[in-house]
């Protein structure tokens, strides 16, 4: 196989691993770097170099302090109490399952309007609550993306040079 072929073959094969980023929680970016590192030890690190490759685990390090942190950050940021922020963890895995994959932040929302609730902090705090964990949670996803780009542009660039 040449080089050329396998770098449009593994070039295609990221392209699930791009997707799942869009969707939180979600091991796209898991996808993405094993791509790489099978593609790095069938090339025998001669254009992904370990180098290169520690780079990309930096950017997927990145990502995953990403992927946990943006939803619960906007939820605390909107004044949502830890307790909430489990509730809202909680609901997001229930919703990725009842309605995936967008069921996560559905999920994400209900839980911490429902543990704000609870705390009897009433239906407005409950709402900013909700929406600080729905909005940091789609600003993670967005900041996800670029950074699948980034990585995504790297191994080309590695791969081709």
């Amino acid at each position: 196989m040449t080089h050329s072929t396998l770098v449009l073959l593994f070039g295609l094969l990221l392209i699930p691993g791009f997707a799942m980023v869009f969707v939180p929680m979600l091991p796209g970016f898991w996808f993405l770097l094993a791509v790489v590192a099978l593609f790095a030890l069938i090339d025998g690190f001669a254009h992904v170099t370990a180098g290169n490759f520690a780079l990309l685990g930096g950017i997927f390090a990145l990502s995953i302090i990403v992927d946990w942190s943006a939803g619960l950050l906007g939820a605390k940021l909107g004044g949502a109490a830890w307790k909430s922020l489990l509730y809202g963890v909680l609901g997001g895995f229930v919703g990725l399952f009842i309605l995936p994959p967008f069921g996560i932040f559905v999920g994400l929302f209900v839980g911490v309007f429902l543990g704000e609730l609870l705390r009897r902090r009433g239906e407005g705090l409950a709402l900013r609550a909700a929406s600080g964990a729905l909005i940091g949670s789609l600003f993670g996803v967005a900041i996800n993306a670029v950074l699948a780009t980034l990585f995504v542009a790297l191994f080309l660039f590695f791969a081709i040079s």
